[in-house]
């Protein structure tokens, strides 16, 4: 019985707890409301985006309990993918750049695109924006976490959401790691996206705000799941009050509703 002690109660706590600590009872959602998001895409000169494309260029194996604590051992298919803004009479706009191949394989991808991280390559060279929704090598094109700069217009919010472009609004995750945002987006036919990135890696994390393994989090500061529980707790709120909402989570291999298709040539 003591050896099974010794086994269960660190598997449990490190891989199977999905709670955030001691706080987690005084936790609440982030002051972002959908009211607040939509108000704000409405501000700016120009014309919303009109669609959503999409490219997938690399797809990893990962224990579902460094996603998602608690879902057990077996892996599971996570992708990498970046995001096309469509403007007429103008050029895109971009989330997220991919991963570069030399930083696929050092993390060990399963598969890595060359022809769609080329076309995502292209389009950044072209768009008016990019935004990344974390500075790790899985959306930022593959660089170093901590060796690029944060755009200007990150660190003039101080923290607030921002309105990037009309119907494209940046929301800083205040408390999770340097870096790290949502972002919606309002098309110009009235739909709406929240794209997670790494506050949100599945589905299931806002939906049954289940945090990552203690272990995936160990080198975070001490109080990034209170933080991280606190915007699962926001995303899952917006979706209740915009349940038409697409939610495009970071890393979920599944299509995306509503999406026009690859990159634009």
């Amino acid at each position: 019985m003591s050896a099974l002690l010794i086994i269960a109660v660190p598997y449990y706590w490190f891989l199977a707890d999905a709670g955030a600590g001691p706080g987690a009872n005084d936790v609440r959602p982030q002051p972002v409301t959908i009211d607040m998001l939509r108000r704000m895409a409405t501000t700016g000169n120009g014309q919303s985006p009109v669609e959503l494309r999409v490219e997938t260029v690399g797809l990893r194996l990962t224990s579902r309990n460094m996603l998602v604590a608690g879902s057990g051992l077996r892996q599971l298919p996570n992708v990498v993918r970046a995001y096309e803004l469509i403007v007429p009479g103008a050029a895109p706009l971009i989330i997220d750049r991919g991963i570069s191949r030399a930083a696929a394989a050092e993390h060990g991808f399963a598969s890595f695109d060359t022809q769609a991280q080329a076309r995502v390559g292209a389009a950044i060279a072209r768009a008016t924006h990019v935004i990344e929704l974390s500075d790790r090598p899985s959306h930022n094109g593959g660089h170093a976490t901590g060796t690029r700069r944060v755009k200007d217009a990150f660190l003039a919010s101080g923290g607030a959401p921002y309105t990037l472009a009309p119907g494209v609004v940046v929301i800083p995750a205040r408390g999770l790691a340097p870096g790290t945002a949502m972002v919606y987006v309002r098309l110009s036919d009235d739909h709406e996206y929240l794209f997670t990135g790494d506050v949100a890696p599945l589905h299931r994390s806002w939906h049954d705000l289940r945090l990552p393994a203690r272990l995936a989090t160990r080198s975070e500061a001490r109080t990034f799941r209170e933080s991280n529980l606190s915007w699962l707790m926001t995303i899952n709120a917006l979706h209740r009050a915009a349940p038409r909402m697409t939610i495009v989570t970071g890393h979920e291999p599944s299509e995306i509703p509503f999406s026009a298709g690859t990159f634009s040539d």
